[in-house]
């Protein structure tokens, strides 16, 4: 038993995932059908042969046994013996328990006969009477008569230039047969269970063979942003051709970790390069609209747009720097324990702008350490979205919340909300789910991923559930510093 179970432990890994577009089962299936072809067709072959060899070295006694019976007759005819009695001298010498004898007339009288023909195990299930019947001369053939196999010779019988009629010789191979048999179903058992063994070895070695491969292929599952520059693979027992492909795969992992750092720090110094340009532009167009009062509107109106949109380019290019540090690792966080609850109420304050729509909802006074601006950012970019995309009568509620070790901040709004497709990559950066609504807006598709990267950083996640038509609730869950009393 415990041989069995150690068995299917081994067998486990590689009988359980059954994938028929998978190498491994391809292989697995194309070896075990050649193994079927070559050992089936062996031992297929060499049952087939051992039976002809088994059945024409029978043939061939009751065909010598037929060939001497006439000389046989002849010698007791010498002695001046009755024909009669010379045959039935010749069957009874001749007849074992096995083989029996027995000669026919031309005019199909029985001359002389075998005693055991008259005996019960020949005479049960009249198997004596079907043989006595037979009428064909010159045959060899084999008789499955009854339960028994029987092999027949009838031959003709001429003494001198007389025909005296026709000698029948029956040999009794059932039990040769039976052996033949059992052997035969030994044979099979032994080969089916070759072929068993040689398939299960066959597919540990190719699952074996496909472990550097499987290697690979989780590695570039698992490859992202963060672990580009340290992701290679170090394969020393793979076959020569998977080393030159995970050698290659390297070199593209190197040269893909070189480009997206370029790419990081060209992001990272043009957002620099431009906010401190754009700042001053954004400045003096503030100047100008505060100092001059003898522009025409239309310059005010131009003035005022610009105004708007270097303010616009300003948030863009900070928001790009804050994604840039953060992916370099450089983004820095003052981390101090906050009350949450007076952060929430003071946000709120802030988002007055937009009427009484805001409102708090306070269900337990939490404390955690957080960056006390970056989070103030967090909540003011879904306060932000949730005004912007949500009809102006519809009320935004925040909500401070705990579960468990998390403290749970929830914006809640009722605007058309977001389709199930749209869930999984909002945060993404640059992601719109509606483009022209985002544009009559002054969406950039960077706040999402700022708010992401924000709380990831404090330790915290972030996650949305919305449904189209009924609104959307993000959810900012960071893990709490000590229980204090309610509010």
């Amino acid at each position: 038993m415990k041989f069995i179970r150690s068995f299917l432990r081994t067998i486990g890994p590689v009988i359980k995932p059954i994938d028929p577009f998978s190498i491994q089962f391809r292989l697995t299936v194309g070896i075990g059908l050649a193994s079927v072809l070559g050992i089936g067709g062996i031992a297929g072959w060499t049952s087939w042969r051992m039976q002809q060899i088994l059945l024409e070295g029978h043939k061939q006694n009751t065909v010598n046994v037929a060939d001497r019976f006439d000389q046989d007759v002849e010698l007791y005819l010498m002695d001046q013996m009755p024909l009669e009695e010379a045959l039935q001298r010749v069957i009874d010498h001749r007849t074992t328990a096995n083989l029996i004898l027995w000669v026919k007339s031309p005019e199909n009288r029985l001359l002389a006969q075998s005693d055991t023909l008259s005996m019960g195990s020949w005479q049960n299930q009249g198997v004596a009477d079907q043989l006595l019947s037979l009428e064909q001369s010159d045959l060899v053939a084999i008789y499955p008569i009854q339960d028994r196999y029987l092999v027949v010779c009838a031959n003709s019988l001429e003494i001198g230039d007389q025909v005296i009629g026709e000698v029948f010789v029956v040999e009794d191979i059932t039990p040769d047969q039976q052996s033949f048999w059992a052997m035969n179903r030994s044979l099979t058992a032994a080969s089916s269970l070759l072929i068993l063994l040689i398939v299960i070895v066959i597919a540990m070695y190719v699952r074996r063979s496909l472990q550097p491969i499987c290697r690979m292929n989780h590695l570039a599952a698992n490859i992202s942003a963060d672990n580009l520059g340290e992701a290679r693979l170090q394969l020393d027992q793979a076959p020569s051709e998977v080393k030159e492909l995970a050698q290659t795969c390297n070199m593209m992992l190197s040269r893909l970790s070189k480009a997206w750092e370029h790419q990081r720090r060209f992001v990272s110094d043009v957002s620099h390069e431009l906010r401190t340009p754009m700042t001053l532009v954004h400045g003096y167009l503030q100047s100008t609209l505060r100092r001059s009062d003898n522009l025409s509107d239309p310059q005010r109106e131009g003035l005022e747009i610009a105004a708007s949109e270097s303010e616009r380019i300003i948030r863009l290019l900070q928001d790009l720097l804050d994604l840039a540090r953060a992916d370099s690792g450089n983004l820095w966080l003052q981390k101090e324990p906050i009350m949450l609850k007076d952060l929430v109420l003071e946000v709120m304050d802030m988002a007055q702008y937009s009427g009484d729509r805001v409102m708090a909802q306070i269900d337990h006074a939490v404390e955690a350490q957080v960056d006390r601006n970056r989070l103030k950012q967090v909540l003011i970019n879904l306060l932000d979205n949730a005004i912007k995309y949500s009809e102006p009568d519809q009320p935004i509620t925040a909500r401070l919340a705990r579960e468990g070790e998390w403290a749970m901040i929830q914006v809640c709004d009722r605007g058309r909300g977001i389709p199930l497709s749209d869930q999984n990559v909002i945060f993404e950066p640059f992601y719109r789910v509606d483009e022209d609504r985002s544009r009559a807006t002054g969406g950039t598709g960077l706040g999402l991923s700022i708010v992401k990267t924000l709380v990831e950083g404090m330790g915290g996640r972030v996650k949305v559930q919305s449904k189209l038509g009924e609104g959307s609730v993000f959810t900012v869950m960071l893990p709490v510093l000590q229980t204090t009393g309610a509010p």
